[in-house]
This record gives C-alpha cells, sequence and structure tokens, in this order.
C-alpha cells in the first residue's frame, strides 16, 4: 500500500535517527505523579525547535509550513504530488521524552485545528496524530473536519480501517487530551470526552521498515498520500514516567556504584482535571535525510510491485 508503506519508511527513518453503542463514562487517567514536557508552545514566537520535535515531508519541500499569528501552520494541500509531512518526538531525539507505560498512564495535549481536510478514501485523513507506548502500542486518531475517528487494527474492525468515530467540528481551534491507561484510550475535546476505546496493535503491518514497531513514539501529521490538509498548531505535551539513566558514583572507599539519575528536560506538572463526564456514542467500524536517494528509489520500485491490500 501506497500510503502506508511510504509512511512507514520516513518516520522509521526520521524515529531512528534520532452497531452504536454507549460509551462507558470517560475520564483521564489520574496522573498524580506524572511528568511533563512541553514539546511546543507557539507563545514561543517560532516553528516547533527540532530538538523537540523534528519535521520533516516527502518529496522535500512539498508541504509549506509557516508560523504566523501564534500558531504554527501545516499545509499539505497545495502540492499536487503525493506528500506526507508530520512533526516526530520520541527518545531518541528529544531529550527528556517521557516514557509511555501504560501500566502508570500517560497522556498527550496538543492544541489544534484543521483549517481545512479533503480525502477519496474513507480509511485516509489528512492529519493524524499517532502515539505508541513502550510496549509500542497505542492509538491512530485522524481529523477530517467533521469528524475524528480511530484507525482500526486486526481486533477490531481491520488494519488501518476506519474504526470509532465521533462527529466534531474540528474547524475551530480546540485543545485535546488523549490519555492512555491499562489497555484503553481516552480522548477529550475542550475537556469533554469524545471518544474512547481499546488501544490498538500495529505491529501486524507489513511494510519494512516499521515504525508502528517503534516504542514511545509521536507522529503528529499528514501520513497519508491520499489526504490533505491545512492545519494550525498551537501547543503540545507528552507526559508519562520520567525517564531514568544510570550515572556512576563513587563512595568515600573508593567503590564505584550506579546511581540513577533523571534525565533533564522533564519536569514536575499537575495535569488538568478533565470537567464531569458524559456518555457519549461511538461508530460500529465499518540515518536521517531519508536515507536519501536510495531509500527513494528503493521504496518506489517495492511499491509499484505491491499494493497493499488495505488501499
Amino acid at each position: 500500500m501506497q500510503k502506508k508503506t511510504l509512511f512507514a519508511s520516513l518516520l522509521f527513518i526520521l524515529a531512528s535517527a534520532f452497531c452504536a453503542h454507549p460509551l462507558k463514562y470517560a475520564q483521564a487517567a489520574p496522573f498524580a505523579d506524572g511528568k511533563t514536557l512541553v514539546l511546543y508552545d507557539a507563545s514561543s514566537g517560532h516553528l516547533p525547535s527540532s530538538s523537540m520535535m523534528t519535521f520533516t515531508d516527502f518529496p522535500p519541500g512539498s508541504a509549506l509550513l509557516t508560523y504566523a499569528e501564534d500558531e504554527s501552520i501545516l499545509d499539505t494541500t497545495l502540492s499536487s504530488a503525493d506528500t506526507f509531512a508530520g512533526w516526530v518526538s520520541n527518545p531518541t531525539t528529544t531529550t527528556g521524552f517521557p516514557i509511555l507505560d501504560p501500566t502508570t498512564g500517560f497522556q498527550l495535549n496538543f492544541t489544534m485545528q484543521v483549517e481545512s481536510e479533503t480525502h477519496v478514501n474513507k480509511n485516509r485523513a489528512g492529519f493524524s496524530v499517532i502515539v505508541l507506548d513502550q510496549n509500542a502500542k497505542g492509538i491512530e486518531i485522524s481529523f477530517w473536519e467533521n469528524e475524528i475517528w480511530v484507525q482500526g487494527d486486526d481486533q477490531t474492525g481491520g488494519l488501518f480501517r476506519h474504526g470509532e468515530g465521533a462527529a466534531f467540528v474540528a474547524t475551530n481551534m480546540t485543545d485535546y487530551q488523549l490519555a492512555i491507561d491499562g489497555d484503553t484510550y481516552t480522548l477529550l475535546a475542550n475537556s469533554a470526552p469524545l471518544l474512547q476505546g481499546p488501544v490498538r496493535d500495529y505491529s501486524s503491518f507489513s511494510g519494512f521498515p516499521d515504525p508502528y514497531e517503534t516504542p514511545n513514539l509521536l507522529f503528529i501529521g499528514d501520513d497519508s498520500t491520499s489526504s490533505q490538509a491545512r492545519v494550525k498548531l498551537k501547543f503540545v505535551s507528552i507526559s508519562g514516567r520520567e525517564p531514568i539513566i544510570p550515572t556512576i558514583g563513587v563512595t568515600s572507599t573508593g567503590t564505584v556504584i550506579p546511581v540513577d539519575t533523571p534525565l533533564p528536560g522533564a519536569t514536575s506538572t499537575p495535569f488538568p482535571t478533565p470537567a464531569p463526564a458524559r456518555p457519549v456514542a461511538e461508530l460500529c467500524p465499518s540515518g536521517w535525510l531519508f536515507g536519501a536517494v536510495i531509500i527513494s528509489n528503493v521504496m518506489t520500485r517495492k511499491i509499484i510491485r505491491r499494493r497493499n491490500k488495505h488501499l
């Protein structure tokens, strides 16, 4: 499949170098001792720093990235060519990136607006957010102008098929809160519950390289070559368990002992308290620089020879 194969190749390279039924009452997990790392705040006056969220687009220059009026604007609607573009963050690329441990819970907060979005396939969207935990399980949330929905896996209607969703006007600037606690994800929009369901396992994806088996991974952007969007981004933070690195200490007798020291960058920040939950409904599921020319040529030949079964 063209979209996922191309996306897998680019995202892996970047990361490695660096039916309807009521939902349960949805609320964010209680992260009493969580550590929060702010990855982007548009009030800084500039685009996201590459040291916090690394940006890439393919083909190079096919996406327009600008900063205006305290917002970063990602536009993949301008080029007639298939375009992949977005930001990646994980422990390899970002100092202090927290451990996304589902047993203790973790959370992504982001503020954004889908100004416009077009798609020709009901299983694709011009803007998506992917979060994978330390076991490489997680969720891919897709955004249309009038709906927010989740990509399915083999256990939930089919791999990369339109899963549970909710009608929502995404064309307004909105504060989103995505929390994963155990094997359940919860998405809030402006503190109101929007979606809830099981986390996904996308590891059966057969492309290579395969970012869907990369632990502790965050992607924000357009991972579809058949859909486009213009999106405004204002804020991104990730919260989870503080990463620990071993350091060397020396006792008074000269004995060397290991000492666990928190990585710099992650600071203790209280999590926002969500509004009282209300039941909502879900729909039934119906290094780097790309490895340059070599990877592009190899993947192009593979794409021509093989179209994935779920395109």
